[in-house]
């Protein structure tokens, strides 16, 4: 099994919207079992996902309250697609483990991705991580196989990342082989500011850039008002498409082989 967290400490990014299309087009268009794990206490993918609701979610596997992860993990309507919530109490979580057992926090996640291999439950794990290195997001880090980065095309988050990138290298004393797989350049349009903040990305940033980058367009903001991924909300518009297109160039990179189902 793949697992992938989708990392940014600022806010408005497109982390959420990542993580949501990513999902649903590794477990639709790749015939994939996906399992998208939200880290977030806003529970936006939680939301776009699932009916409303209250679930016991990933606090109560972090408090290590549930020990199966069948308890805690819900079936979507897109075939393939299963979601483990986010609960509303993950915003105590990091005062909790300040004065409690941290380690047992940040272990939590890889724990159970050991279990999901063990029981060849999923072919893929995607979590979407809040906008700060808390607990859940550091126990998200330290079970993935690579980091996924969105940014906006502006100096603050081009500039930010290596920031970033600095914070998680300081997580390799719990984990040495983390590595960020790529930066993912969010609602990308064609102008100067644009285009130059993409090359500076790629010639200054000294870490992987995908190639694939997500154009702008209103539909993503409306899929959200409609609480619906954007591959389901307008399957043909630009960033659908492009979401399509990161799907494989990451299977491509990541050797995710297509499923059969």
């Amino acid at each position: 099994m793949k697992a992938f967290a989708i990392v940014n400490r600022k806010g408005g990014v497109g982390k959420t919207t990542t993580a949501v299309n990513l999902a649903y087009v590794l477990a639709t268009s790749c015939r994939l079992r996906v399992l998208l794990v939200d880290c977030d206490g806003q529970a936006n993918a939680t939301q776009i996902l699932l009916p409303r609701g209250e679930y016991a979610g990933l606090g109560a596997l972090l408090r290590g309250w549930a020990c199966c992860y069948a308890d805690l993990v819900e079936h979507t309507d897109v075939d393939g697609l299963d979601v483990l919530p986010a609960s509303e109490d993950l915003w105590a979580l990091d005062i909790e483990a300040a004065g409690g057992d941290r380690g047992r926090c940040y272990r939590a996640i890889r724990d159970m991705r050991e279990a999901l291999e063990e029981d060849d439950a999923y072919d893929v794990m995607v979590m979407d991580c809040p906008p700060n290195l808390g607990a859940s997001c550091v126990s998200a880090i330290l079970a993935s196989d690579g980091i996924i980065v969105p940014v906006l095309s502006d100096a603050c988050s081009a500039t930010g990342v290596g920031d970033l990138v600095d914070q998680i290298a300081s997580l390799r004393s719990l984990r040495p082989d983390l590595r960020v797989s790529g930066v993912l350049v969010n609602q990308w349009h064609r102008s100067p500011v644009v285009e130059g903040s993409v090359e500076y990305l790629r010639k200054e940033g000294h870490i992987p850039v995908y190639d694939t980058v997500i154009r702008r367009t209103d539909k993503v903001p409306e899929s959200s008002w409609a609480r619906m991924a954007v591959q389901a909300w307008s399957p043909f518009c630009s960033a659908a498409r492009d979401y399509r297109a990161l799907a494989s160039e990451l299977a491509e990179k990541e050797d995710i082989r297509h499923g059969e189902a």
